[in-house]
């Protein structure tokens, strides 16, 4: 009897396969090794082996499926591939904190025991983040996610007019990362960038290749080709301005904006955090939120995508959206207001959240002045999608014997019109996300 036939590649067979010189994969692929090659020589590595050195094969039979150890799934969620961007405004050596004013989110999905390195992290003082500019600057993976490459197959001008080369490793700039608990082996870890860099006047498509390797050296891709507005001067001229929104008129409505909870993606499990004293910056759930707002009536959704406003207007570092002072306090009696910078936006968790800092914020509250980033893009309907991301710094106080969280989105837009989502997840038997992760 004839045995069944096998196809057996290595790793770096399979990401080339049907790649050949010149073509953009082929420059991606170069631009991960010379990146990575880069920060070896930086910390005094041989660089001789390169990036792709993998000795695990992957076997694809007839009747046994794919076996052996794959590498992680990587997805660029935002912006949407059928999307347009606008073009910023920032000319080089005349900068502007008006850029292109979109995000990138990507989700990263492994499917074994091989880890991710990963410092998961939210904008609470006197943690920022994973943005490192000084690493951007120099094209450098970032340190907190030192798989991660990012690439723009165009340059982009800075707030402060400085151009960022094409095919230079972009992971530094990125703000914020989370993780969530999936089923089965692995986790699936989200990173969020709001892009404060300009395309050049003359560009009108460009591509986004996002990487991941993950502790085994296996990387995972995802690439994307993205429109420019060109009658749009900014990420900011997609919305208007906070101080427009005059509230929730007709509640929840049809043709209010159309709402999505992208992540935690269910069905999954997240991280709830301490319990004890010992929460802190870098221990909490530290799981990823993204919601996803479209205005398909074209009413508006008033959104600071900067988090420049009119009674904040020298804000540094602009580009961020935290507005931390509108949460409730119950020692000092304040209530919880809208986030100023996206006044439509409301989430809620079904249990209270404590934050590193020993407030407690009731189940039912407004958590949106905690979100991190927002950014906006034009749907290809025409219509303006705003998506905005937060990671949850604190511990969700969950009930003994409670084993689901629901969490609600709403997004209200300038006629009044309401849209809602809900999600539920369960909880992991993790404590923190970020032991989900490997350290960096």
């Amino acid at each position: 009897m004839t045995p069944p036939k096998q196809y057996v590649f290595g790793y770096a067979a399979i990401l080339t396969l049907g790649t050949l010189p010149g073509t953009a994969a082929a420059q991606d692929q170069s631009a991960v090794e010379s990146s990575h090659n880069q920060l070896n020589r930086e910390q005094g590595k041989n660089t001789d082996s390169g990036l792709l050195t993998y000795n695990n094969k992957i076997q694809i039979t007839r009747n046994r499926g794919i076996l052996g150890d794959l590498p992680p799934v990587v997805r660029i969620v935002s912006p949407l591939a059928d999307s347009s961007i606008a073009q910023g405004e920032s000319r080089i050596g005349n900068g502007s904190p008006n850029g292109t004013g979109f995000v990138i989110n990507l989700e990263v999905v492994t499917r074994g025991n091989v880890p991710l390195a990963l410092r998961e992290a939210t904008l609470a003082p006197p943690v920022f983040g994973i943005r490192h500019v000084d690493l951007l600057g120099k094209g450098l993976p970032n340190i907190d996610a030192p798989g991660l490459y990012v690439f723009f197959d165009t340059d982009l001008i800075a707030p402060d007019g400085t151009v960022l080369p094409k095919y230079q490793n972009l992971a530094s700039a990125f703000n914020v990362a989370g993780t969530d608990d999936t089923p089965g082996n692995g986790i699936t870890a989200w990173l969020g960038w709001h892009v404060l860099e300009s395309l050049p006047a003359d560009v009108n498509q460009f591509t986004i290749t996002a990487a991941m390797v993950d502790e085994a050296g296996r990387i995972g891709m995802d690439r994307i080709r993205v429109k420019v507005a060109g009658t749009r001067l900014s990420g900011q001229s997609l919305t208007p301005i906070p101080e427009s929104f005059k509230g929730a008129v007709m509640g929840d409505d049809s043709a209010g904006p159309e709402v999505s909870l992208i992540a935690p993606r269910v069905p999954t499990t997240i991280a709830i955090g301490p319990k004890d004293s010992s929460l802190n910056v870098n221990n909490g759930a530290l799981f990823f939120i993204q919601v996803s707002a479209l205005d398909r009536s074209n009413s508006g959704i008033a959104v600071s995508e900067t988090g420049i406003r009119a009674d904040n207007p020298n804000l540094n570092p602009f580009g961020l959206i935290f507005d931390p002072t509108q949460i409730a306090n119950p020692k000092t009696g304040t209530t919880a207001g809208p986030n100023r910078n996206y006044p439509g936006l409301s989430l809620t968790f079904d249990v209270p959240l404590r934050q590193p800092n020993g407030k407690v914020v009731a189940a039912g509250a407004n958590l949106a002045p905690l979100f991190d980033i927002a950014g906006s893009e034009v749907d290809a309907s025409g219509s303006i999608r705003t998506t905005a991301d937060w990671v949850v710094g604190g511990s969700l106080m969950v009930p003994d014997g409670k084993s689901i969280v629901t969490i609600t989105a709403k997004v209200t837009d300038n006629a009044g019109r309401t849209g809602t989502v809900r999600s539920i997840v369960g909880i992991s038997q993790t404590v923190s996300g970020q032991t989900l992760t490997a350290a960096p």
